[in-house]
């Protein structure tokens, strides 16, 4: 199992660019389909329908990461005797600050997409698209490791 956390840490990796680009893509037709009053396309259900997949592939990933392959940084940090992971700073970012804030940014980029969904007004879907995503976007970036961007350089 020990072999699979490098290229499981990679795939976490690449895929936060992927998950990025989708937000970033979908916050700005969000905002442009608010700010020109146009109608809510299918190609704007499309982009935050993948932003919202690709952010449930990356959830999965992380689990796999977190619950079963990484040796330190996931549940196994709270399972290592003489370890402490609230007193260490980087074991906390990982075993629990970046974990949570991400589980919260993906739920609400679900709450986003349901509310654009279910709404009946143009406006209204846009405008929960940007709302809901933004906040996402914006706690997403506050837990990427940014000093740790070389693939495969996080744990």
């Amino acid at each position: 199992m020990e072999s699979l956390y490098p290229a499981f840490l990679t795939i976490h990796s690449w895929l936060r660019w992927v998950v990025l680009v989708l937000a970033i893509l979908a916050l700005i037709r969000a905002a442009r389909g608010l700010s020109s009053h146009s109608l809510y396309t299918d190609a704007d259900r499309k982009t935050g329908l993948f932003f919202m997949i690709s952010c449930d592939v990356q959830l999965l990933v992380g689990l796999i990461l977190y619950f079963v392959l990484s040796p330190l940084y996931g549940i196994k940090a709270f399972q290592i005797e003489g370890i402490n992971p609230m007193k260490d700073t980087t074991i906390r970012y990982f075993a629990v600050e970046h974990i949570f804030v991400m589980i919260v940014a993906i739920a609400l980029v679900h709450v986003g997409y349901s509310k654009a969904k279910k709404a009946t007004s143009d406006a209204v879907k846009h405008k929960s698209s940007l709302i809901f995503f933004g906040i996402a976007l914006i706690l997403m970036l506050s837990r990427i490791p940014w000093n740790r961007l070389s693939l495969g350089n996080e744990g």
